[in-house]
């Protein structure tokens, strides 16, 4: 006969969890090499607390998913500092996955879906190919590979925390759809809004003079600068620039230092211009120091400039800042 009410779910697991000493005990065994702090142990309670709630119901215990964090945490700084950097509910919910809770895959499917959706919208996938490639996404990111150690895991296990998961499989989406694809046929909207975008609202006589006579001179010649990138080319400066994936969440995706990222970034960067500068050259027909000017204009404005002009014909902007 039981007595009394019986704890169940939530309620059983947060009486039965481990205590902040008790974490701090298990990161420090795992990680004696970082920094520890007084509050160590109550900020790793917190984000255990925080990950649950983000993802009721999944059964990942708190030790192993503190085992999970411990290799995650940036060595040179302390370890609360070193946490409070992490996306712990993303990690909690691929911690979980790799681990094959069925919950857990089935919440990470409604965020796989509409990102790989909108990146094969992009390229005009049929209904059929957008099913290949949620399928093609699924096993690149869950199904378990060799690694260096000859021991098999998932490429979800790889995922860092540093930067949100619907980033990171974006990254995923964006690359397997080109790998399906093929070389895009459109690239660039050439409408009006990538104009716009190289004018700012207080725009001198420069700049009213240049939207006057070179406003389809430019629209082309970028149309030409875009298809004549690699597709790596593409793909960094669409990353960077219209996703708002930094140099460092690029190099910990590519497993490069961020300083080969920068360099490629910057490479596809000068392509466009050294290509934008032949074309609007052979349009044009003006003296080398007015295309240097135009040159100068359209370098000053580039960064702004790409997230409109790196944008598929009839994808609509988004509201907002990238997320």
């Amino acid at each position: 006969m039981v007595t009394g009410r019986e704890e169940t779910g939530a309620g059983a697991r947060e009486r039965d969890a481990p205590g902040p000493d008790a974490l701090a005990a298990e990161l420090a065994a795992a990680r004696p090499d970082l920094k520890f702090t007084p509050g160590l142990g109550r900020a790793l309670a917190d984000a255990v607390a925080a990950a649950e709630r983000a993802w009721p119901g999944l059964s990942l215990p708190a030790p192993r998913f503190v085992a999970a964090l411990a290799p995650r945490l940036a060595a040179d700084r302390p370890a609360e500092a070193a946490l409070a950097e992490l996306c712990v509910g993303d990690l909690y919910l691929a911690c979980a996955c790799v681990d094959g809770d069925p919950r857990a895959l089935a919440g990470f499917d409604r965020l796989l879906v509409p990102i790989v959706e909108r990146a094969a919208a992009r390229r005009g996938a049929t209904a059929s190919q957008q099913t290949d490639l949620q399928q093609i996404v699924r096993e690149r990111l869950l199904m378990p590979r060799p690694s260096a150690a000859d021991e098999s895991h998932a490429r979800l296990a790889e995922y860092s925390g540093r930067g949100s998961l619907r980033a990171w499989i974006r990254v995923v989406a964006t690359r397997e759809t080109l790998r399906l694809l093929g070389r895009p046929q459109r690239e660039v909207s050439g409408d009006d809004d990538a104009i716009a975008a190289l004018m700012p609202a207080d725009a001198g006589p420069e700049l009213e003079h240049f939207k006057r006579h070179y406003r389809e001179a430019f629209k082309q010649a970028f149309r030409e600068a875009v298809a004549a990138l690699t597709d790596r080319e593409r793909v960094l400066l669409r990353q960077h620039a219209l996703d708002g994936l930094s140099i460092d969440r690029l190099a910990e995706f590519y497993g490069v230092h961020r300083s080969t990222t920068a360099r490629w970034i910057d490479g596809a960067r000068r392509s466009v211009l050294e290509h934008t500068r032949r074309a609007l050259g052979r349009r044009l027909h003006v003296p080398a120091s007015e295309l240097d000017s135009i040159m100068r204009l359209i370098d000053s404005r580039l960064d702004i400039t790409l997230p409109t002009l790196l944008r598929e014909p009839g994808t609509p902007a988004a509201p907002g800042k990238p997320r």
